[in-house]
C-alpha cells in the first residue's frame, strides 16, 4: 500500500528587483552557500570519522594526578580542580550564547531565512572548527593535575580534549554573529549595544566558568573565542558582498513555501 505522505509546495519566483532585497544587508548566494555548507559538512564528517572511526584520539588515562609542573606558567596561573556546578553553569550559559541569535526575529519575515541559513552555516563552521582542533592538539584538561576528576568523562577520552574550549568557541560565534547581523539590520537601533553587552556577557560567562570549573586552560578559552569570533564574524560578512548593489540571489519565506528572487 502506498501512503501519501504530505509535502510542503515550494513556489519559486523569478524578479527582477524586490523591493525589500534592494536594501538587505545580507543576501544569500548559491555559490558562497554551497561551498560553506559544503566545507562545513565535510570539516564534520571527515573528524568525525578520523575521531570515531579511526580512533586518532584515544590516549588512555593512567589513572595518576598528572604534575602541573609540565604546564606553562601562564596557564598555571588560573588552573583549577573539577567543579561540576561550575561546569554545568558553563554548559547552561554556552546554550544560552548559541540561542541569543533568536533576538533577530525582530528582522523582516522574509529575512529569516537568510539569517538561519547564515547562522547554520556558522554553528556548523564553528563546530568542526573547534573539533579539528582537539583532534590535532591532545591536551589534559586543568582537572587530570588534581584530585577529584570526573571519572566518567575520563573513562570516555574527554580527559585530553582540553584545547580548544568547545563551549568557548559555539559561545563566541554565536554572541558575534548576533551583534554583528543585529547591527547589520538595525544600524539605527537604540538596542544595538544591549544586545552586543548581553551576547558578550554569555560569552566571557561561559568561558570564565570553563576555567573556574577545571575543565580548560586559559588559553584553551581564548583560542575558543578567537576561532568563534572569527567564523561569527566572517560568515555573515561574506553575505554581505554585492548586497549594495542588489544583484545576486534572494531567498524569502512565504505562506505558501519558498520565495526565491534573482536580481541581475
Amino acid at each position: 500500500m502506498i501512503k501519501r505522505i504530505p509535502v510542503l509546495a515550494m513556489s519559486v519566483a523569478l524578479a527582477a528587483a524586490p523591493a525589500f532585497a534592494q536594501n538587505t544587508a545580507f543576501r544569500l548566494d548559491p555559490v558562497l552557500d554551497g561551498v560553506l555548507l559544503g566545507s562545513a559538512v565535510c570539516l564534520n564528517g571527515a573528524v568525525f570519522y578520523l575521531d570515531e572511526a579511526a580512533e586518532l584520539d584515544r590516549d588512555d588515562f593512567g589513572g595518576t594526578v598528572l604534575d602541573a609542573s609540565g604546564v606553562n606558567g601562564f596557564d598555571r596561573l588560573l588552573m583549577n580542580p573539577y567543579s561540576g556546578v561550575l561546569e554545568r553553569a558553563g554548559t547552561g550559559l554556552s546554550v544560552a550564547s548559541i540561542l541569543i541569535p533568536a533576538v533577530l526575529i525582530m528582522a523582516p519575515g522574509e529575512e529569516r531565512m537568510t539569517i538561519g541559513a547564515m547562522y547554520a552555516e556558522t554553528v556548523l563552521m564553528a563546530y568542526g572548527l573547534k573539533e579539528l582542533g582537539k583532534l590535532c592538539v591532545n591536551r589534559p584538561r586543568p582537572y587530570v593535575y588534581f584530585d577529584g576528576y570526573p571519572q566518567d568523562d575520563v573513562d570516555v577520552g574527554d580527559w585530553n580534549d582540553s584545547f580548544p574550549s568547545g563551549h568557548t568557541t559555539l559561545a563566541f560565534a554565536g554572541a558575534t554573529f548576533a551583534s554583528y547581523v543585529f547591527c547589520g539590520y538595525f544600524p539605527d537601533s537604540a538596542m544595538k549595544l544591549p544586545v552586543i553587552a548581553s551576547s558578550y556577557a554569555l560569552a566571557v560567562g561561559t568561558a570564565a566558568c570553563r576555567i573556574a570549573g577545571g575543565s580548560h586552560f586559559l588559553t584553551d578559552v581564548l583560542a575558543g573565542a578567537a576561532i568563534g569570533s572569527a567564523v561569527g564574524f566572517l560568515v555573515p560578512w561574506l553575505h554581505t558582498l554585492g548586497s549594495e548593489d542588489g544583484n545576486g540571489l534572494s531567498v524569502q519565506a512565504a505562506p505558501t513555501g519558498v520565495l526565491v528572487s534573482i536580481r541581475f
